[in-house]
């Protein structure tokens, strides 16, 4: 084949089959009882081990998103909670600061 303009042919199997390019990646030193796990709930839904690891990593994603979307939801509620918006004084940066270092030594007491 020769080349036209400096362009060179490209493998396109992938890009037919999904419909955009797919990044590859090999799992190494899985634990056998992950391996198996996986294994098995493949089987039981009727897909590859790699759709099920593709399917069990996105829901992962998903949940994380979820989580993060009700807590950020949380704090908008919060301060439209709160009151009217009111003029940031050092006082009230001090007094956050210091509410935030007694809940972490709090958290390491606890631990």
């Amino acid at each position: 084949m020769t080349k036209k303009f400096g362009i060179r042919p490209v493998d396109n199997s992938k890009r037919f089959h999904y419909g955009f390019d797919m990044a590859e990646y090999t799992l190494k030193n899985i634990p056998e009882e992950i391996y198996h796990r996986a294994q098995a709930a493949a089987e039981n839904s009727l897909r590859s081990l790699n759709q099920e690891i593709i399917f069990r990593l996105r829901r992962s994603f998903d949940t994380e998103d979820a989580r993060t979307s009700a807590l950020h939801a949380r704090w908008v509620m919060e301060a439209l909670q709160s009151g009217p918006a009111r003029p940031l004084q050092v006082a009230d940066m001090d007094a956050a600061f210091a509410k935030g270092v007694s809940r972490a030594k709090a958290r390491r007491k606890g631990k």
